[in-house]
Parts: structure tokens; sequence; C-alpha cells
């Protein structure tokens, strides 16, 4: 939901060539942004002009010559069931009072332009498919769950990843000492009790 006027008042954020662009303008932009395919609210005071943007995804709401497009916005946030699904783009400080009261996420109207242009001017980027598990549905119901909003991603960007320093390689092992083999004596082979002659004798004797 953009507070339309309070957006295209900006000045000092786009580049000559799109200075004074219009409703038209902006949608031309948000088309070529990271807001591309959303559902657009363009709030605007005063009473409806050619300048505006109706279609599939986008509406312009003009409040009349009585009403307020800061109380348009702040009654439709209030009004909504879904609000924590709803950005609001303003700089009106009474506004963004108001809508995050009621759940609503905020972007200031300086920090939404300049997010368009940085998106225009940025090279394109080969289109990456979503997994087929994480619709835009889902995406955005699990951005409400946790309250994710614009400043959020905005600090996440900011913040530095931790680094992981790589394990150290475990030292190899020792291999085990082999063990000390026994030290076997030789063996003498027994001397004979009686000598070799005696013995001969002996059994010359026994033989006669």
């Amino acid at each position: 939901m953009i507070d339309t006027w309070n957006v295209l008042h900006q000045t000092g954020i786009l580049p000559p060539e799109s200075a004074g662009i219009g409703i038209q303008g902006l949608v031309s932009l948000i088309n070529s942004s990271r807001w591309a395919g959303e559902n657009t609210t363009f709030v605007c005071d005063g009473t409806p002009a050619e300048n505006s943007a109706n279609g599939p995804n986008y509406q312009t709401v003009f409040t009349g010559p009585v009403r307020t497009a800061d109380d348009e916005i702040m009654d439709r946030v209030a009004a909504s069931s879904s609000s924590r699904s709803i950005l609001v783009v303003t700089s009106d400080r009474e506004i963004i009072r108001s809508i995050k009261a009621g759940g609503a996420q905020h972007i200031g109207s300086a920090a939404f332009l300049q997010a368009l242009v940085d998106d225009n001017q940025a090279p394109k980027k080969k289109h990456v498919r979503r997994p087929s598990g994480l619709s835009a549905e889902l995406a955005q119901k699990w951005k409400r769950e946790f309250g994710i909003d614009a400043e959020v991603l905005e600090e996440l960007q900011k913040t530095p990843l931790p680094r992981i320093n790589a394990p150290k390689p475990k030292p190899k092992p020792k291999p085990l000492a082999t063990p000390v083999e026994k030290m076997q004596r030789p063996v003498t082979p027994p001397e004979p009790i009686l000598p070799a002659e005696l013995l001969a004798e002996a059994r010359r004797l026994l033989g006669e």
C-alpha cells in the first residue's frame, strides 16, 4: 500500500530522466523490481485523475476532496484481518505509528524509491526457478509467521556471515612398537653320563 504523493514528492533519488514519472512510472519501476507481481494499492488524495493504475495487480484509490490518503491508509490497515502481510510505503510519522500498532510492515518512501532505482539499474540476473515446495504464497506465509519485514531483511544483509575455520586434520596414530622377541638360549644336547669307552666295553661284555 503506497502513500502515493508522499513517494512521488521525494527529491534527489530518481535519475533526471525519471523525474515526474507519476503513478504509471511507479508501476513500470515496480514491474522491474523485487516487488514485481505483488498486489499494490496506490492511495491518493483528491479526485480520480488520468494518471492512475488499475489492473490484476494494481489498484488506485482516490480519497476525494474531504478524506485524506493518510486516514484511508490507517483505516485500511486497522480494518484488515491480515495486517501483518501489508507493507505500507510512507514517510509520514503519524501513519507509521498507526500501521505498526496494527501489525503492518513499513518502508520509508525514500528507501522504497532508492530500492526501485537500484533494482532497475542492476544487471538482470538469470531467472532462478523457485523450488516446487515453496510457492510465493508459502514464502509470504513464512515471512508473516516470523515477522520478517523490509527492515529485518536490510539488517540481515548488513550482518556479516560468521567465519568458520576448517577443522584441523587429526594427527596420524603412531605405529605400535614391535614386541621384543624373546631371546632363546641355544639348546645343548645332554652329555653322556659314562665315557664312550666304558659303554663300548659294557656292550662287549654283555654280548659275550
